[in-house]
C-alpha cells in the first residue's frame, strides 16, 4: 500500500503537513504522544511490520520519543522504503537556525531541557548536535534518494509553496486552500 512519510525533524511543519493531509481526506498520525515512534521501533526490533498497528494510516508524520531518544524518522526510512516499496517521502527542511530556536521554544523550554538531561550535555552541545544530526540527515536522505528521484520531495517550509506538494501527490487531488502553517515560531 502506498504511504506518505514525512521524515523531517520534528518544529519544520510536521503539523501543519499532517493537518493538511488530514484535511484533504487522508488518514494522518501525527506523533500519538510518542507511541508511533515507539511502535515503529519495537516492531523493528521483533521483526514486525514496522507499521504493526499504524497500517490503516497513510500518512505519518513527527515520528519521535524523545524522552526515549527514538527517531524513527531518521533511524528507519529506508525500512520504510522497503516495506512499502510504493511509498513517497517529504523531507521537510527550514533554515537551521530557525529550527534550533523553534527546538529551544518547544514546549515553554522542557524539550531542549530534557534533551540536555537525556544526552548529559549542555545547551550549546545539544543545539550542535542537533545541527550535526540535521545536516547529516539531509545528507543521506538525499544520497539514498538520488537512485529514487520520483519517491522524494524535499520540501522548505518557509520558501515553497504547498503546490509542490499537491504536484508531487498526482493522485490525491490535493486543495491547497487547505493549507495552513501551524505553529510558527514567532519572530523577535
Amino acid at each position: 500500500m502506498k504511504k506518505i512519510f514525512i521524515i523531517g525533524f520534528n518544529k519544520i511543519g510536521t503539523r501543519s503537513l499532517h493537518i493538511y493531509f488530514s484535511a484533504n481526506g487522508i488518514k494522518s498520525v501525527h506523533w500519538d504522544k510518542a507511541k508511533l515512534a515507539s511502535t515503529i521501533d519495537f516492531n523493528y526490533k521483533n521483526n514486525k511490520n514496522i507499521l504493526e498497528g499504524y497500517e490503516n494510516y497513510t500518512a505519518f508524520s513527527d515520528m519521535e520519543d524523545s524522552a526515549r531518544n527514538i527517531y524513527a524518522y531518521l533511524t528507519y526510512y529506508k525500512e520504510f522504503d522497503k516495506q512499502y516499496p510504493e511509498s513517497k517521502f517529504i523531507l521537510n527542511i527550514r533554515y537551521i537556525e530557525d529550527w534550533i530556536k523553534s527546538r529551544n521554544l518547544h514546549q515553554q523550554g522542557n524539550y531542549i531541557r530534557d534533551a540536555c538531561k537525556l544526552l548529559g550535555l549542555s545547551k550549546e552541545k545539544v543545539n550542535d548536535k542537533w545541527r550535526k544530526d540535521y545536516k547529516n540527515h539531509i545528507i543521506n536522505v538525499k544520497e539514498y534518494f538520488s537512485d529514487k528521484p520520483n519517491k522524494l520531495l524535499i520540501f522548505d517550509i518557509d520558501k515553497d509553496e504547498i503546490s509542490k506538494i499537491n504536484k508531487f501527490f498526482p493522485e490525491y487531488n490535493l486543495d491547497g486552500k487547505l493549507y495552513k502553517h501551524i505553529g510558527r515560531t514567532r519572530k523577535k
